[in-house]
């Protein structure tokens, strides 16, 4: 069988070197067997293929010196059935048609999320798989015609119907030159009485004979040939020879030699067309191995006995159509064995025709591929748990899930996973299959050092131990478990197997166990992405409704009353007249105005929302006329729009508007102006010190009794919500310059 653990030279073809990486990187994490490289062009990926032995080629279609289609097509025509997958972002009905048309493997779009490297690499390792699967039975299937023997099928005339090139070899002729001849001219005259005398009868009595005979080639030199005759119920004659001239272990040789047919690696069976139902004149003992019938109950059937109740009727039809054009053909059918089990079985047929091309025989092959088809299953059930661990809301969702599919999926009837705990430093169980109860009563708890489970956890690679009982870091040494599996989660814990009976994990199960723990580790993840996310919603909730309480708090229940004193300071001067009205009103102003600051501050979110171009000049010119600026001037040196919230902005522009009039005097210069990734206000107060530049943004800051410190406070906020940056420096005048960077802008 073909090692599915061997390593996987992928090529991968796209014009964006910074995607191509990246996928490398997922699908090389994705399975370990992967190492891909990365071309940036058909022409690169062609040079590739020449110097590199590549396992499969996944390409774009969309590529400036030839697209996916073209790029497949050379592909095809140099390298034949190399597997191909395109992978692009630009899928049409069209494109899959041409694909398809062309040869390709798989056709596969890119999608969002990084959920599809799975997916591809899964793709991938199908086709591989399949591909060395394929080879490996073409070697097969080549045995016979490319064997060292020579094998040759003669008709009851004596005549040559089949003969390979080994054989043909052996005399000096041409195969073709060589059919429908008589087996006479390879023998000396002298020696032919003694094949009708000896041989032949000898054949006819037990059905077939073994023995040394002088081959004549075809420039009339002789060679000792060891000589096997098997005769068919047909009476035709399977003949295999081999020249031992040279050899000193005849008798061994002779024994190979009587054994070739018999031995071949796969089943091999031999059928007789123009009888009726085609069937079945010889079996080899593979093919009897194979379906566990004996030679007598085989012989004369047809091959449809082998099939049953899960028997699909698609590829018996495919079989019977190729035998009807007389052509070869190859599927993949269930079957079942004498005794009923049911098994997979890669069947090829191919014709034997004689001189004149007429069919007279056809040669079937069949190899038994339940393993491989398992295997296939269990990547398939693989890939499909995804969407089921993916939806998980819970970490011990997720480990349910994963027992249940190591159970269901991959055959591991006792299993459990453990998470560890942070806090105590454990590996603690949270969910096992009912099986594993009947080896442990309790499911054990792991700490630091103490037992094969900690140490695997530590180094992060899987492992199956043979025989738990011969290693030193054994957990329990009662234990019933003879042989376990780990299968590290990452950070997150571990999933473990276990099992009565010595190895029983094999490196089979090692893999596709990687494949399960890797989107097990990958659910977790995300449900810890989704468990802080939701915890953080909780929190902003809270914090929403506290604030809700406070700017309920500031906008009613201190409103209320202040609007209260402003009345009974009307109705108090109405009827007296003092200088302390003034100052009260005065004081009932900058409440008023701590207030609206206040609530401005609670209010306006860390975050903005809508945003859209904004032209500067207008905006500075509307917020000068909303400020009292009093002799106050205001120029405007910017030809810019930002992408900002206009509402917010207009808070920013006002405050700093409102921050230079109050502290740079009545006739101050206010300048708003442009840098190069922002702007900036100025203005030729007196300046602000700078052992003071970094406390002026802190709420309820001020140097001026006018001012309620918290207009830079709300600057700051602003500059904060949209991801900008501020800061404090000396106008060109010597007074205040704020520098706001870090602004996108969009163009006028």
């Amino acid at each position: 069988m073909t090692d599915i653990t061997e390593a996987m030279c992928i090529l991968h073809v796209d014009d964006e070197p910074g995607f191509a990486d990246m996928t490398a990187s997922f699908l090389e994490r994705e399975d370990d067997r992967l190492d891909v490289q990365v071309a940036t062009s058909a022409a690169a990926g062609l040079e590739a293929l020449a110097d590199t032995d590549i396992d499969c080629v996944i390409s774009d279609y969309d590529m400036p010196d030839r697209n996916g289609i073209q790029f497949l097509e050379a592909v095809r025509e140099e390298y034949g059935s190399l597997p191909f997958i395109l992978y692009t972002g630009k899928g049409s009905e069209e494109i899959a048609s041409d694909a398809i048309s062309a040869g390709v493997t798989e056709y596969l779009q890119k999608q969002s999320g990084t959920d599809q490297y799975a997916v591809l690499a899964n793709r991938i390792t199908n086709a591989v798989e399949s591909q060395r699967v394929k080879r490996e039975r073409n070697r097969q299937l080549d045995a016979i015609e490319t064997a060292q023997e020579g094998i040759s099928i003669l008709d009851q005339d004596g005549k040559f119907i089949f003969v390979n090139e080994a054989y043909a070899d052996l005399y000096g002729y041409e195969p073709a030159e060589m059919r429908g001849k008589h087996w006479e001219q390879l023998y000396r005259e002298a020696d032919i009485p003694r094949i009708y005398d000896e041989i032949l009868p000898a054949t006819e009595e037990t059905g077939y004979w073994t023995g040394t005979t002088t081959g004549l080639r075809a420039d009339g030199s002789t060679f000792t040939e060891d000589h096997v005759l098997a005769r068919t119920d047909r009476g035709e004659l399977v003949c295999t020879v081999r020249d031992i001239s040279d050899q000193r272990d005849g008798e061994k040789e002779l024994s190979r030699i009587k054994r070739a047919m018999d031995e071949a690696p796969i089943g091999i069976t031999i059928t007789s067309p123009e009888q009726d139902e085609n069937p079945i004149s010889y079996a080899n003992r593979q093919f009897l191995e194979l379906t566990g019938y004996t030679e007598s109950e085989v012989l004369g059937r047809n091959c449809r006995f082998l099939q049953g109740e899960e028997t699909k009727s698609e590829p018996v039809d495919v079989m019977r159509a190729a035998i009807d054009a007389d052509e070869p053909v190859s599927v993949e059918l269930r079957n079942y064995r004498k005794d009923g089990t049911m098994f997979w079985n890669q069947v090829s047929i191919a014709p034997v025709r004689d001189d004149d091309g007429a069919v007279v025989n056809y040669v079937g092959f069949q190899q038994d591929i339940t393993e491989w088809k398992e295997h296939e299953r269990r990547l398939k059930a693989l890939s499909e748990s995804v969407h089921d661990l993916i939806r998980a809301d819970t970490r011990e969702e997720v480990a349910e899930i994963g027992v249940e599919t190591a159970r269901t999926v991959l055959g591991l009837e006792a299993n459990t996973i453990h998470f560890y705990d942070e806090d105590n430093r454990t590996l603690e169980p949270v969910a096992a299959s009912d099986a594993i109860y009947d080896l442990v009563d309790d499911l054990p708890t792991f700490t630091p050092g103490d037992s094969i489970a900690w140490r695997v956890y530590e180094c992060g690679d899987a492992l199956a131990v043979d025989d738990v009982h011969a290693d030193p870091d054994i957990y329990n040494p009662d234990t019933l478990i003879k042989s376990e599996l780990y299968l590290p989660l990452g950070e997150h814990g571990i999933l473990l197997a276990g099992s009565e009976t010595a190895a029983a994990f094999d490196q089979r199960d090692v893999v596709l166990g990687e494949i399960l723990a890797g989107h097990v580790t990958s659910a977790l993840k995300q449900v810890e992405g989704t468990e802080q996310l939701r915890h953080h919603q909780q929190e902003l909730e809270q914090h929403n409704d506290r604030l809700e309480a406070f700017t309920s708090v500031v906008s009613h229940d201190l409103r209320n009353p202040l609007t209260v004193a402003e009345g009974r300071l009307q109705l108090a001067r109405e009827e007296y007249e003092s200088e302390h009205l003034a100052a009260i009103e005065r004081a009932h102003e900058r409440m008023d105005t701590l207030i609206t600051d206040l609530l401005t501050l609670a209010q306006d979110g860390e975050t903005v929302a809508d945003r859209e171009p904004v032209a500067l000049t207008p905006l500075v010119e509307d917020c000068w006329t909303n400020v009292e600026t009093a002799d106050a001037t205001l120029v405007t040196d910017v030809d810019r729009a930002v992408l900002a919230n206009e509402s917010r902005l207009k808070q920013l522009f006002e405050n700093l508007v409102r921050n230079a009039v109050e502290h740079g005097g009545a006739d101050v210069t206010v300048t708003v102006g442009a840098v190069d990734d922002g702007f900036y206000v100025a203005d030729d107060g007196p300046g602000i010190p700078e052992a003071d530049r970094d406390t002026v943004f802190e709420a309820g800051y001020s140097t001026s009794t006018a001012g309620t410190g918290f207009g830079l406070s709300i600057v700051r906020q602003v500059v904060e919500a949209h991801g900008w940056e501020i800061s404090v420096h000396d106008s060109a005048d010597g007074g205040a310059r704020f520098e706001i960077t870090g602004v996108s802008f969009d163009e006028m």
